[in-house]
């Protein structure tokens, strides 16, 4: 009698896992030893920097002092998966680009894992369980959009493979991998009601959206399937409980995610990638998916079991947002293409759950037979997903490129002093080099939209006309860029940014030429980031636009005015600094580093001007020197403050727990 229930346990629990977890590695297995992909356009640059940064900095990460004039840490990407990947780095000794990809591939191998043991416990189904996740594995439902198709190249390649290897999207793959097990431990916690299912809810609620913010806006719509399908005569205990998990999550993961970084994905996102503010035809779509999600949940409130209903739910909630973007260009979220992993999940699950719902009405013994002919496609799908995975992970010798050249002799160079790095190079600047650039990183985390303002009008020139050299040299000058690298139209660079890469000849000197490829210099009086000039000659009202320079003007000419002693700065680690300036009263010290309200001063008061940028205004006169420092100020006091609430209150509960249960066993009479 054991050796038959065991057979049937170690299907379900171990064989069935593992054979998953080998098909994903057998399609991804190259990803494992590729150090930089082929596709140098990526954005996965940008991610390798910060785990170079880690592993590099381990003890010092509160400030990032190589992109975007400098921001916090928390600014610079959602931090799970970079921070996993510098660490494993450390280990190992691994490059941050190898780690990187090694990481990644793992978050890949083990999402159809994760979503078979969802649905396994979800719906006690293992064989249809083991097929919606090989479907996960190999299919992608997305592909029947024609925009999709295209981008794939073929109906049947994979998408959830071509993002991470060919777009680099390894944050988008960890959330994709962990949302399954968050989606089943808070449906644990809404049936069972256990501790332990609490917890383990908000630790991997919290895990899925510290590796990419779209994994919030994927778990709000989870959430809401769920509360819709799972035991809903306690609706609101439900939605209580569930709002308690979250807010729990939310505090423990706080000081990564603080309020600062929420206001400024908000304050970004909708202009990223595309114009999606919210308008009419965004209200339409709403209300679209909100009847849709009513009459679905209607019509099969009493017909169907609770696991179709959530993974109907679910599923029109994801592909519609979708949809509605790619087919009649209705967005209801920013970026909505990029929920199109989600959409190939849910519909994975109610292709095989709905499915078998259906046929088993109709004839309950054409169940086997619909699973044997479903095994034996997805077997000939996986050979293709296979192949399709040899030819797309490809790798390449960075050294030889153009990129890396570039990114070498500027840090030859520039001994530390800001650049600006056109496109795509950018993104791998930091990767070969510790030198500080004007624009890098990620632009939905930026604290300070006027650098983005900037860059637009750097890049583009739009409307201005004659004067686009000049006023881009503006700019420039304005926030310490002491070199520009501009990509010509026949540039190995993939993006070419510049609307007119011409805009500098004559204007300012060539400093390094290499086929298309051109880094100018931006003459200044001074290489430091401090500048001493008069109170009203810093920039007041932010600039309406790039073209509004009537105040920029004022402030570069005070850069330069020789009328002006020179200020000294000297970093003294990656978060603080010592400036050293002779002062006289009315006089301030500008500084191109962007403020956020956890700098600190000793003789000086703290402040900013119209461009975002730290103002310091002395205390002192005659010979000064200040000590500037950032500390993360009352906002990450107060967030790591409730993180350790969060936790205290979960192992409170815990200890709690198990005392009731010790003392109520030592009381027991024995039977």
């Amino acid at each position: 009698m054991k050796n038959k229930l065991r057979l049937p346990y170690l299907a379900t629990w171990w064989i069935a896992p593992l054979v998953l977890l080998l098909l994903n590695v057998w399609i991804a297995v190259r990803l494992f030893h590729v150090e930089y992909s082929a596709n140098l356009g990526s954005n996965e640059g940008e991610f390798i920097a910060i785990a170079r940064g880690v592993a590099n900095h381990w003890g010092d990460l509160r400030w990032w002092p190589e992109w975007s004039l400098g921001l916090p840490f928390q600014n610079t990407y959602l931090p799970l998966l970079p921070t996993m990947a510098g660490i494993f780095s450390r280990i190992t000794g691994h490059s941050a680009a190898l780690s990187f990809h090694q990481v990644s591939a793992a978050f890949f191998c083990l999402g159809p894992v994760f979503l078979y043991l969802m649905a396994c416990v979800m719906t006690r189904m293992p064989w249809a369980s083991f097929l919606a996740a090989a479907a996960y594995s190999t299919v992608s439902p997305c592909a029947v959009l024609p925009a999709f198709r295209t981008d794939l190249g073929g109906l049947w390649n994979l998408r959830r493979l071509q993002i991470l290897a060919f777009y680099g999207e390894g944050p988008h793959t960890a959330s994709m991998a962990l949302i399954p097990l968050a989606i089943l431990f808070l449906y644990l916690a809404l049936t069972r009601g256990g501790l332990r299912d609490k917890v383990l809810a908000g630790m991997f609620l919290g895990a899925a959206v510290l590796c990419n913010a779209f994994g919030a806006a994927i778990l709000a719509a989870a959430v809401a399937a769920l509360l819709a399908c799972v035991r809903t005569e306690r609706f609101w205990r439900n939605l209580l409980l569930a709002a308690a998990i979250g807010a729990l999550a939310y505090c423990w993961i706080s000081p990564f995610v603080p309020p600062s970084v929420i206001a400024a994905i908000r304050m970004n996102s909708p202009t990223v990638d595309g114009d999606y503010r919210f308008n009419a035809q965004s209200g339409v779509g709403v209300a679209l998916l909100a009847a849709g999600f009513a009459l679905a949940w209607w019509v099969t409130r009493q017909r169907a079991p609770a696991h179709v209903r959530f993974f109907l739910l679910f599923a029109w909630l994801m592909a519609g947002t979708v949809a509605l973007e790619t087919l009649a260009r209705i967005h209801v979220v920013p970026q909505p293409h990029r929920y199109q992993i989600a959409m190939d999940m849910s519909l994975c699950l109610l292709a095989v759950f709905g499915g078998a719902e259906v046929i088993r009405r109709i004839s309950p013994r054409a169940l086997t037979t619909a699973a044997v002919v479903l095994t034996l496609a997805l077997a000939v799908q996986a050979r293709h997903a296979i192949r399709y995975g040899r030819g797309l992970i490809r790798s390449t010798d960075v050294t030889r490129s153009a990129m890396y050249k570039e990114a070498r002799w500027m840090d030859a160079s520039f001994h530390g002093e800001r650049v600006m790095v056109g496109g795509s190079y950018s993104f791998y600047f930091n990767d070969f080099s510790d030198t500080p650039q004007l624009h890098g990183g990620q632009d939905p985390m930026l604290p300070d939209f006027m650098l983005r303002i900037a860059t637009f009008t750097i890049y583009s020139g739009m409307n201005a006309g004659a004067r686009d050299g000049e006023i881009a040299t503006l700019w420039l000058k304005a926030f310490g860029a002491h070199a520009v690298s501009v990509p010509g139209p026949h540039s190995e660079e993939v993006y070419k940014p510049f609307a007119n890469p011409r805009k500098f000849e004559g204007l300012l000197p060539v400093l390094w030429r290499e086929g298309d490829d051109a880094v100018y210099g931006v003459p200044a009086r001074s290489d430091s980031l401090a500048h001493v000039m008069a109170a009203g000659d810093l920039v007041r009202d932010p600039p309406i636009n790039g073209l509004d320079t009537g105040e920029l003007e004022k402030y570069v000419a005070a850069l330069d005015a020789p009328i002006y002693p020179e200020a000294q700065w000297r970093w003294t680690s990656r978060h603080s600094a010592v400036i050293d300036a002779a002062l006289a009263p009315g006089q301030a010290i500008s500084t191109q580093i962007t403020y956020a309200p956890g700098w600190r001063a000793t003789a000086a008061e703290v402040t900013h001007d119209g461009l975002g940028l730290l103002v310091l205004k002395p205390t002192c006169q005659g010979p000064c020197e200040i000590a500037l420092a950032y500390d993360g100020g009352w906002e990450w006091r107060i967030t790591c403050f409730l993180s350790l609430a969060a936790m205290l209150a979960a192992l409170c509960l815990a200890v709690g727990r198990q005392a009731r249960n010790f003392n109520r066993n030592r009381w027991q009479l024995p039977s």
